[in-house]
């Protein structure tokens, strides 16, 4: 599994520096492709990003779910 996002220094909806210091309101329009954005407001990831720290969790290597993941857990 291979993440590819293209925006990794701004939120995708929110105002101020990097769209990260006030976070979205109504009427404001977010980013057209969300999966392009690890954050989707100054405090939450988007979706895909949420899905590769899952992903990581479950099946990722020792440096990513210390001391071992969690299918490694669910096979003890």
């Amino acid at each position: 599994m291979v993440a590819a996002f293209s925006v990794i220094d701004r939120a995708c909806c929110g105002l101020g520096r990097n769209r990260g210091q006030i976070s979205c309101l109504p009427l404001l329009f977010p980013c057209a492709n969300r999966t392009q954005y690890v954050f989707w407001d100054a405090f939450h990831p988007t979706q895909s990003a949420t899905y590769v720290f899952a992903w990581r969790a479950v099946n990722g290597p020792q440096n990513d779910a210390y001391p071992i993941n969690i299918q490694q857990l669910a096979q003890m």
